[in-house]
């Protein structure tokens, strides 16, 4: 999934450090094939404390829709593993969360 008519853009942004973002991108996967979306899929690799700064990067997984965090998060950006609390405190969203947010931005 890479290019799209659509204009549906999601980024998988994450660390080697923390492995659920493995869960988040089989996740992100599962529910365009069930809603029958198309959209550009990318996985994004952090590499140290500045980067995430400058991405103001949530922790990994972090998951953006068009652009925009699934939990609007405006913090500074942090080299640590996320805990999405939607999803009973598991380190990657719930799919829920994650078509409801493909939903809205397409």
């Amino acid at each position: 999934m890479s290019t799209n008519a659509t204009g549906l853009t999601i980024d998988l942004l994450y660390f080697d450090g923390c492995p659920s973002y493995r869960q988040a991108w089989n996740d992100i996967l599962d529910v365009l094939v069930e809603e029958k979306k198309d959209a550009s899929v990318r996985l994004l690799a952090v590499e140290d404390l500045d980067r995430a700064k400058e991405l103001r990067f949530a922790g990994s997984p972090t998951i953006w829709v068009n652009g925009r965090d699934l939990e609007d998060y405006r913090g500074d950006g942090v080299m640590a593993c996320r805990v999405y609390k939607e999803n009973n405190g598991k380190g990657w969203p719930s799919k829920r969360l994650l078509r409801e947010k493909i939903k809205v931005a397409n």
